[in-house]
């Protein structure tokens, strides 16, 4: 099989396991984010939630950019010590957000049985006590289905915008060889990126049918599918690696021809 092309539509946040695993399996990187990360528009929220994070029994984190983002204002502010002190309980959504966590010293103790945030909502209404105070920390146009589950169990709910998510233009360059072509898949690794695309575009419809449309997990399976094209492949885990490795073999499977590498 000839070298495929895939297109990565998230911004590179120093190493990015996602290009690098698809190098790893052959596959010519072409790199187009879709979008930029950046700070809130206010910090006041967030800076509320690190000076005194022990005021909630839950701090769940929707991302790797709210740990992040949370653990660059705890080290600002809360020098020395843990980022979360002990007696609040720390729940994460996928396996990747988990890791980052626990690399900044927080001890994970809720993790979702599905992969999105309302998968954790549930795991937590499940577990906590009647009144519960529970901080949601994610991006500041994130989807309210977490926080809207955990209020509808009876519990008390603090929704902090920890980053913000930007559209980012996708060179014309881009367009057009998605358009017409000239690369073999397109990996989406939030419903930002599908959604900034789709508006490049003119909606994921206009992808040609022999364009690979691949998603890391249900919430941006669904944003593509809103936006004009139904996924392809969607990754078995919401993950970089597991994306990497579900683009090559459905491209594999497609063609019937494996990739040297």
């Amino acid at each position: 099989m000839t070298q495929p092309r895939v297109v990565v539509t998230r911004p590179a946040d120093g190493r990015d396991r996602l290009t690098e695993r698809l190098q790893e399996l052959g596959c010519e990187v072409v790199a187009a984010p879709a979008i930029r990360i950046g700070p809130p528009r206010s910090y006041e929220a967030l800076d509320t939630l690190v000076r005194a994070p022990g005021q909630y029994d839950y701090l769940l984190f929707m991302s790797r950019n709210a740990v992040r983002y949370y653990v660059q204002r705890a080290r600002r502010f809360r020098r020395g010590g843990p980022p979360v002190p002990a007696g609040a309980q720390v729940g994460v959504v996928g396996s990747a957000t988990g890791a980052v966590a626990e690399r900044a010293g927080i001890d994970v103790t809720v993790r979702s049985n599905g992969r999105t945030g309302v998968d954790l909502a549930d795991a937590v209404a499940t577990a906590a006590a009647a009144g519960a105070r529970v901080a949601v920390v994610q991006a500041e146009d994130g989807l309210a289905e977490a926080a809207e589950r955990l209020q509808a169990s009876g519990l008390a709910v603090t929704r902090v915008p920890a980053y913000r998510t930007r559209p980012a233009a996708v060179p014309r360059e881009i367009v057009a060889a998605v358009r017409n072509g000239q690369v073999d898949a397109l990996a989406f690794a939030s419903p930002s990126s599908a959604v900034s695309y789709a508006v490049a575009l003119g909606g994921l419809g206009a992808i040609p049918e022999s364009v690979a449309v691949a998603a890391i997990g249900p919430t941006t399976a669904a944003a593509c599918a809103r936006a004009g094209r139904a996924p392809d492949v969607v990754a078995e885990e919401s993950d970089a690696t597991a994306l990497g490795e579900a683009v090559v073999r459905y491209l594999e499977n497609r063609s019937s021809e494996p990739l040297a590498y």
